[in-house]
Formats: C-alpha cells, structure tokens, sequence
C-alpha cells in the first residue's frame, strides 16, 4: 500500500489555527477533533480504496492461521 498523504487544511481550520484567533471552548474544540479525524478517516480510506482499484484487486481479507499448542 502506498504511503498516505497530508491534505491541507480548510479555511475555517486554517483560520482557527492562525495566531490571535479566537478562543475555543471545549465543546468547539471536541466538534473540531472530531470533524478533524473523521475527515482524515474519510481520506484514508478513499485513497486506499484508489490504491486498490490501481493495483487490481483488493487485499484478502483472511484470519490469521490458528495458533497450535503443544501439550
């Protein structure tokens, strides 16, 4: 799989991140975590999703062999 790549912030992030901005709340700032990482997330999966459909075929989704015991 192929590395991830950053994608720039949008201009209500980059406005709330420039020096001098305005001050945050907790609740303001837990919705913009979350909308932060949930955007994030999206992109991830989009681009593997890309990565996959580029390479041909998605990865099989197989469980790990069963673990032995010697008794």
């Amino acid at each position: 799989m192929g590395q991830l790549c950053c994608f720039p912030f949008s201009r209500t992030e980059d406005k709330l991140s420039a020096k001098g901005g305005p001050e945050l709340d907790d609740e303001e700032l837990v919705s913009l975590s979350k909308r932060l990482v949930e955007d994030a997330v999206f992109r991830a999966v989009q681009q593997y999703m890309e990565e996959t459909q580029q390479n041909g075929a998605a990865p099989k989704d197989e469980a790990p062999p069963p673990l032995t015991t010697n008794k």
